[in-house]
């Protein structure tokens, strides 16, 4: 009384020996990352559209790079990832019972903890500073995911905001926040 068929198993090439059932287009996506995708983009959107919105730089003020630029690049990059978001169960062994299986773990303490840490420099960010910023990010992040060799994380303290300074002021031209740093500088 079923008007669906049923699946037919087959072979699915000679180099392997694995069976699989043919499969309807509902099992090509995920249903919960499918709603998830819809979510993310429609977020995207908002948000691309809000980039959209800037206003235009004076030339006396313009950089090279105008300032919805890498906004835009950042949610392209997002819109990519979110589109591969419904079919990830096809690349695991276990298909979509591996990946429900795995989201059923409660998030970790460390996970929430690092969020509010990041939100907070993030709502700082202006009185901090760029520079600051990163070097809060650099230095209070890898002792909260248990590192704990003082040397290594001074180090990277130091040569990663250094470096991404050194590349986003002089190469590309992009203007950073001064924040408090303004007061030391000339």
């Amino acid at each position: 009384m079923n008007d669906q068929p049923v699946p037919k198993e087959r072979d699915i090439g000679p180099e392997t020996s694995e069976v699989r059932k043919e499969t309807f287009a509902s099992s090509l996506v995920h249903g919960p990352d499918l709603v998830l995708t819809v979510i993310i983009l429609a977020f995207c959107g908002l948000v691309y559209y809000w980039t959209s919105e800037f206003e235009e730089v004076p030339q006396l003020l313009a950089q090279n790079l105008p300032p919805e630029w890498f906004p835009q690049l950042l949610l392209w990059t997002i819109i990519v990832l979110t589109l591969s978001l419904p079919f990830e169960h096809l690349f695991l062994k276990a298909g979509k019972k591996e990946l429900d299986e795995d989201r059923k773990a409660k998030v970790q303490p460390i996970a929430i903890i690092t969020a509010l840490l990041l939100f907070g420099i993030v709502v700082m960010f202006e009185t901090l500073g760029t520079i600051i910023s990163m070097i809060l990010v650099c230095i209070l992040l890898p002792p909260l995911w248990g590192e704990r060799r003082l040397k290594m994380i001074f180090s990277f303290a130091i040569i990663f905001p250094s470096t991404v300074a050194f590349v986003f002021s002089n190469l590309l031209k992009v203007y950073f926040e001064p924040g408090i740093l303004a007061l030391f500088l000339p």
